[in-house]
């Protein structure tokens, strides 16, 4: 599986059912991105800057640490495909 796939997924996963529960237009808004590339990240069309990692854990009340551990997870679980 493809980083950008896995990014998508915890992205999407966190955002819809993490703590906040929000929308793409609110994380958008928030954390100062336009909603579509959070939709393009969600897709896995893109891969994140750093900066944009801080900034999106924090609107999602998580830390980058999270983020990224849930991502390697993510490509653990799903290392054949």
């Amino acid at each position: 599986m493809d980083i950008k796939i896995a990014f998508g997924r915890v992205l999407r996963d966190v955002r819809k059912n993490g703590k906040k529960k929000m929308s793409q237009e609110s994380l958008a808004l928030e954390a100062n991105i336009d909603r579509a590339h959070v939709s393009k990240l969600e897709q896995g069309v893109f891969q994140p800057t750093l900066s944009t990692i801080f900034d999106m854990a924090k609107v999602l009340e998580c830390t980058p640490a999270e983020l990224v551990d849930l991502v390697d997870k993510e490509l653990r679980a799903n290392q054949d495909t």
